[in-house]
């Protein structure tokens, strides 16, 4: 890959798409969307279209953009006093606190349908865009981060299996929709999607044990419930050394942004 795509590119494609009205409630999903992200779901989606399909197709930015307005509405709900209470959300205010718990609210159902109207905007005559935007859906609900979100909240860690599980949802499973999707737009074979699923199982469990690590002191419930820190740490990297090897096993395609993004997964500090 020549060149990989921009959080530029992405911040452009965002403000393309969001509504220009800009009431209270309108106001707080603007706030929340552009609040210091690294957009790196929609940044692994688009590059992942790249690399298979050699470009990046409107359908491919349309996926990117309800993906990360997804993200952002689940962030919202999630800080809300009933879930999280969280104060801050990447360095400022949560959108609760600077909007009210009401117009939270509403934003987050605002992006959730946001996304829902960018992906009809895309082709659906193109059979491989219908199969990424019912991928997306099915990751982003009751089946996938939702679920890991009800885990989170209601099921106890109480085993190694138990924090797999609600990592594999709670973040894991975003981190498939924008992986899978993407190679979906560049239309993967069905073998090349297992392959990129798989990717993003192991790259979405290991981003969750990175996070448990950087909040240990404010994580309720983490993979630090049932390991030490060295064993996390030491489990962190056997899954990143297998979406490595995993990567090489799609010599046809270049997922050198793939490998850097999961090295780089391992030293975050934030």
């Amino acid at each position: 890959m020549k060149s990989k795509i921009s959080v530029e590119f992405v911040e452009e494609m965002l403000r393309k798409h969001l509504p220009q009205q800009k009431d209270k409630v309108g106001q707080a999903m603007e706030y929340s969307l552009f609040n210091g992200g690294k957009r790196f779901r929609p940044l692994l989606l688009l590059n992942t279209a790249k690399a298979v399909g050699k470009r990046v197709n409107e359908n491919a930015c349309l996926l990117a953009c309800a993906l990360e307005c997804i993200h952002t509405y689940s962030m919202i709900h999630d800080d809300l006093p009933a879930m999280d209470n969280d104060e801050l959300r990447r360095g400022v205010r949560t959108c609760h606190l600077q909007y009210g718990e009401a117009a939270a609210i509403l934003a987050g159902d605002g992006l959730l349908n946001l996304a829902m109207e960018l992906v009809f905007k895309g082709k659906m005559e193109d059979k491989y865009y219908r199969r990424a935007c019912a991928y997306m859906f099915e990751k982003s609900g009751q089946n996938g981060m939702l679920y890991g979100q009800c885990l989170d909240l209601f099921a106890e860690t109480k085993s190694f299996e138990d924090a797999n599980e609600v990592a594999l949802h709670k973040t894991g499973d975003l981190i498939r929709a924008a992986l899978v999707c993407g190679a979906l737009c560049g239309h993967a074979t069905d073998d090349e999607v297992k392959i990129f699923d798989e990717i993003a199982v192991n790259f979405g469990i290991a981003y969750q044990v990175v996070d448990d690590l950087l909040d240990a002191q404010k994580c309720e419930k983490s993979f630090l419930d049932v390991m030490t820190e060295r064993e996390c740490r030491q489990y962190a990297q056997q899954l990143t050394d297998k979406v490595l090897s995993l990567c090489d096993q799609l010599p046809q395609y270049d997922l050198q942004f793939i490998k850097d993004y999961a090295t780089q997964n391992l030293s975050r500090n934030h």
